[in-house]
C-alpha cells in the first residue's frame, strides 16, 4: 500500500510539473505590448500605445517608420493569419497541413493568383520611388523583422511551419485572395449551366437568374441543348471552397445619413462588412499618426493600407458590389494542343505547377491557359471527351491598382480625393460609402466594368470559339452607379442591385430585398438621427421578406389539412420576421424552408450542386417566386413514378421538420427557441483537431439575428436542424462627423490572433450582445485609456 501511494504521489508531482512547464511555455508566447524594442531600419523612435482593447495607436516622426511599426505589431498579433492567407492564395496549404488540402491548392494554382502576384510585384514594388511603394515595403520590413526576432506563434510550433520572410508578391497574394472571395460566379454559374443543359429552360424560370422584379435597387443620382456539365467540376469547387481554413467575403451593409437629417447636423457613417467568421477575426484595427498621415482604420492581414476607416477630415466604408467579374468559356479544342479563338486555332499555353505535400510525394499539376484565362476544368481529372472550361476573371485583366487606391484613401482630405482613389479599383468590385466633416455624403460602385454583347447572359457558359461572346470594351468610371449628396438624404448598400445608369443595368450576383428594403424603410423615417439610433439599425433582426415566405409556406401547409402541422402553421402565419433568440417561429421556419428546398431540388441536381447554390444570393433571391409557383417542375420528385405536388413536398418537409426538432430539442415545442439552434462560434483553423478545439475556438454564444436581416448572422441552409452561424458582420462601425474622434465599433472576437493575449476574445461577448466601444483618435484620450506603451527604437550600429 505504501508503494502504491508513493507511485501515485510521484505521478501527481510529474503531472503538476508538466502542467507548470506547459503554463510557463505558453506565457513565453504572449505578445509584447509594453517595454522597449530596438529595431534595425527605423529612423527615429516610434511610440505605440495599446488601448484597453489592444488597438495599437502608432505615433511616428516619419511615415515610413509608422508603416514599419504597423507591420511589426500586426505580425505580432496576426502572423499565423498572414501565413494562412499567403499559403491559401499561392496554393501552398498542403505543404504544412497535409494531403487533405491538395484540392484547395490545385484550385488556387489553377486560378493563377501566383502569376498575378508575381507580375504585379515586379511591376509595382520593384522600386521605391513613390511614397506608397516606400510605405508598403516599410510595412513588410516590419513583418519580416518580427519573423526574425519576435516570438514564434504557437500554431507554427504545433504544426511545424517554417518561418519564412514575406516578399512583395505576398502583398499581392493577399489582394488576390480578397478578390477571389468576391467571385460568387464560381459557385453559381456551373450549377446554372448544369440545370440549363440537363433540365431545360422550364427549370430556370423559378430561379432568380436575373435580379427579380421585387428587388430593392440603389438609386443613382447625377436554343439547342449542349453536352451535360459533369458534376465533378461542381463538386470540386464546392469541396475546395468548403475546406478553406481562411474565411471569404460574403456581403456587407453600409450607409451614410446627411447632416440635415441628424441631430448633430453632420453626417453619420455606418458600416458592417460581412465575412465568414473565423478566429482571429478578419479585420485588424490600427491608428497611425505621422507628418502627412492621420488614419484610423481596419486592415487585412498582409495588406499595408487600411481598406476602410477615416482620416482627420473624412471617412468611408465598404460593401461588396457583387458585379459579375467572372465568365466561364467552353473551349473548342483539337488534338494539336490548340483552341479555336475568334475563328482561328491558337496554341494553348501549359504551365507546370509542383505542389509540395507534407509527409507525401509532390503533386504535379498542368494548368492550360487559353486567351480567355486558366482552364479551370483542368483541376479535375477529366477525360479527353470533356470540353475544356476556361475562366475569364477581371483580376487578371490589366493592372490592378488596389494598393495605390488604398494608400490614397488613407491620406484623403475630402470627397475629391476619395472619388479619385475609388476610380482606381478594378477588382474586386466594391461599394464605397462616404461622409465628411463638410457635410458631404456619397456612394460609388467601384470596379472596372466590362461591356458585354447584348445577347450574352454572363451567368451561363459562353462560346469561346466564335468570338461573338467576348467583352467589347469597358465602361468609363463616370458611368458606374453612384450618388453624391442626393436629395433624399442618405446613401446605402446591402449588396443589392444598383439602378441603371444611362440605361445599363449591370449584371451581378446581387442580394435579395430583405436587408436593402429594411435599410431603406428605416432610414426613410423622418427623424433626427443619432449614433444610438444607428446602432439599433445595425442590430435590427426583422425581415419582412422572410415573414412573407413564412406566410406562403403556412398557406401551402394549411391546404394539406394535417392536424400535426397545426402549431407549425400557427407560428409561421403569425410571425412578423423577427429573428429573436427567444422565439420559436424562426426555428420552425428555417427548418421547413431548408427541407422544402432540398426535397424540391436535390433529386434533379444532386446534393453537391444544391449545397453550392444554397449559400448564394441566387437561391435567396428565388425563395419567394419558387414557393409561390404551384406549377413549378421542381416540385415533382424525379426519383418516383408518381408526380408530386407543391403541397405534398411541403407536407413531407413539415413532417421532417417536426421529426428533427423533436429529436434535437425535445417534445416540448415551446422550448424550440431560435437561440438553441442559432449559435455563434469563432472557429480557429484547429477546429478540426478535437483536443485543441476548446483552447483555440471562441464561443459558442446563443444569438439573435439570421440570414439576410441587418444583423446578418447567416448560416448554411442545413439539413440537421441546427443553423450554426458561419459568417456575418466582421466589424460594426459608426462615426458621427460632428465628433469624428469618438466613433464607435466592435470586433467579432478581439484584436489579437495570439491565444495567450488578453485581447484574443475580449470583445466576443460584446459583439454577441450588441455592444459597442469607442474608437479613440485624440492622443490625450489614447494615453488616458492606454494600458501599455511599447517604445520602438532604432537599433544602434555596433
Amino acid at each position: 500500500m505504501r508503494l502504491i501511494k508513493r507511485v501515485l504521489l510521484t505521478l501527481v508531482i510529474l503531472a503538476v510539473l508538466l502542467s507548470a512547464g506547459v503554463y510557463v511555455f505558453l506565457q513565453t508566447t504572449r505578445p509584447t505590448y509594453s517595454g522597449q524594442i530596438s529595431l534595425p531600419g527605423l529612423t527615429a523612435e516610434v511610440d505605440v500605445f495599446y488601448d484597453d482593447f489592444g488597438v495599437p495607436h502608432i505615433y511616428a516622426r516619419h511615415e515610413e517608420d509608422a508603416y514599419y511599426a504597423l507591420g511589426y505589431v500586426h505580425a505580432q498579433d496576426r502572423l499565423f493569419q498572414m501565413e494562412m492567407i499567403r499559403r491559401a492564395a499561392s496554393g501552398r496549404l498542403s505543404e504544412v497541413l497535409g494531403k487533405d488540402l491538395v484540392k484547395v491548392d490545385k484550385l488556387f494554382r489553377a486560378l493563377g493568383i501566383n502569376q498575378f502576384a508575381k507580375e504585379h510585384a515586379q511591376k509595382f514594388l520593384k522600386t521605391d520611388t513613390a511614397a506608397w511603394q516606400r510605405a508598403a515595403l516599410a510595412y513588410q520590413r516590419g513583418i519580416n523583422q518580427f519573423i526574425k526576432t519576435g516570438k514564434t506563434p504557437l500554431e507554427f510550433t504545433i504544426i511545424g511551419i517554417p518561418k519564412e520572410e514575406f516578399t512583395p508578391e505576398d502583398i499581392y497574394h493577399a489582394v488576390g485572395f480578397m478578390s477571389f472571395g468576391f467571385a460568387e460566379g464560381l459557385r453559381i454559374d456551373p450549377v446554372l449551366e448544369k440545370i440549363k443543359n440537363e433540365w431545360g429552360a422550364e427549370y430556370l424560370k423559378d430561379l432568380a437568374v436575373q435580379t427579380p422584379a421585387q428587388a430593392v435597387r440603389i438609386e443613382s443620382f447625377s436554343g439547342a441543348r449542349k453536352n451535360p456539365l459533369r458534376d465533378s467540376l461542381i463538386s470540386y469547387l464546392h469541396d475546395a471552397l468548403s475546406s478553406l481554413p481562411v474565411p471569404m467575403w460574403q456581403g456587407s451593409n453600409g450607409w451614410a445619413i446627411a447632416g440635415d437629417r441628424t441631430a448633430s447636423g453632420k453626417p453619420i457613417l455606418a458600416n458592417d462588412t460581412h465575412i465568414g467568421f473565423a478566429q482571429p477575426a478578419v479585420w485588424y484595427e490600427a491608428h497611425l499618426e505621422a507628418p502627412g498621415l492621420s488614419f484610423y482604420g481596419h486592415h487585412i492581414a498582409g495588406i499595408p493600407f487600411g481598406l476602410l476607416g477615416q482620416t482627420d477630415r473624412c471617412g468611408w466604408g465598404l460593401t461588396m458590389f457583387e458585379n459579375d467579374d467572372t465568365d466561364f468559356y467552353r473551349e473548342a479544342a483539337n488534338d494539336s494542343g490548340q483552341v479555336k479563338y475568334k475563328g482561328q486555332w491558337v496554341d494553348i499555353d501549359f504551365r507546370k505547377e509542383r505542389i509540395k505535400v507534407k509527409d507525401e510525394a509532390e503533386v504535379e499539376l498542368i494548368v492550360p491557359s487559353t486567351p480567355h484565362g486558366q482552364v479551370i476544368s483542368g483541376i479535375v481529372d477529366f477525360t479527353s471527351d470533356d470540353e475544356p472550361i476556361s475562366l475569364w476573371w477581371m483580376l487578371n485583366e490589366g493592372d490592378n491598382r488596389a494598393l495605390q487606391a488604398a494608400y490614397q484613401l488613407n491620406h484623403a482630405q475630402g470627397i475629391a480625393d476619395v472619388e479619385k482613389a475609388a476610380s482606381q479599383f478594378s477588382a474586386p468590385g466594391l461599394n464605397v460609402m462616404y461622409a465628411d466633416d463638410e457635410g458631404n455624403i456619397a456612394w460609388w460602385a467601384v470596379a472596372r466594368l466590362p461591356i458585354r454583347p447584348k445577347h450574352v447572359n454572363s451567368k451561363f457558359f459562353l462560346d469561346g470559339a466564335s468570338g461573338h461572346d467576348e467583352p467589347v470594351g469597358y465602361y468609363d468610371f463616370s458611368k458606374n452607379p453612384h450618388a453624391v449628396n442626393p436629395p433624399w438624404g442618405f446613401v446605402y448598400s446591402a449588396n443589392n442591385q444598383p439602378d441603371s445608369v444611362d440605361g445599363v443595368l449591370y449584371p451581378g450576383y446581387y442580394y435579395p430585398r430583405s436587408r436593402a428594403g429594411r435599410i431603406y424603410e428605416l432610414l426613410s423615417e423622418q427623424k433626427k438621427w443619432t449614433i444610438d439610433d444607428v446602432k439599433k439599425v445595425s442590430l435590427d433582426v426583422t425581415s419582412t421578406m422572410h415573414a412573407d415566405i413564412a406566410h406562403l409556406l403556412a398557406d401551402v401547409l394549411a391546404k394539406t389539412n394535417k392536424p400535426e402541422h397545426a402549431r407549425l402553421i400557427e407560428e409561421l402565419k403569425n410571425w412578423n420576421g423577427l429573428h429573436d433568440q427567444t422565439l420559436v417561429a424562426p426555428t420552425m421556419y428555417y427548418n421547413l424552408l431548408s427541407q422544402s428546398m432540398r426535397m424540391a431540388m436535390v433529386d434533379e441536381i444532386g446534393a453537391p450542386a444544391f449545397e453550392s447554390l444554397a449559400i448564394t444570393s441566387l437561391l435567396k433571391n428565388s425563395y419567394e417566386g419558387f414557393i409561390a409557383n404551384p406549377e413549378s417542375p421542381w416540385w415533382n420528385n424525379t426519383k418516383t413514378e408518381t408526380r408530386e405536388t407543391r403541397e405534398e413536398i411541403v407536407a413531407f418537409a413539415a413532417d421532417r421538420t417536426l421529426e428533427l426538432l423533436s429529436g434535437n430539442l425535445g417534445q416540448n415545442a415551446d422550448r424550440w427557441t431560435w437561440g438553441r439552434v442559432h449559435t455563434l462560434t469563432h472557429k480557429h483553423a484547429f477546429d478540426a483537431v478535437k483536443p485543441l478545439r476548446s483552447f483555440f475556438n471562441v464561443g459558442p454564444f446563443e444569438v439573435s439575428g439570421g440570414s439576410e436581416v441587418l444583423n446578418n448572422l447567416h448560416f448554411s441552409l442545413d439539413s440537421t436542424g441546427y443553423f450554426s452561424v458561419d459568417g456575418g458582420p466582421a466589424l460594426r462601425k459608426i462615426t458621427d462627423f460632428a465628433d469624428p474622434d469618438h466613433g464607435v465599433t466592435v470586433s467579432p472576437s478581439g484584436q489579437s490572433g495570439n491565444v495567450m493575449s488578453d485581447h484574443y476574445d475580449d470583445q466576443a461577448r460584446m459583439f454577441a450582445t450588441g455592444e459597442f466601444r469607442t474608437m479613440w483618435r485624440k492622443r490625450k484620450d489614447v494615453e488616458a485609456k492606454s494600458k501599455n506603451r511599447l517604445l520602438l527604437k532604432p537599433e544602434k550600429d555596433n
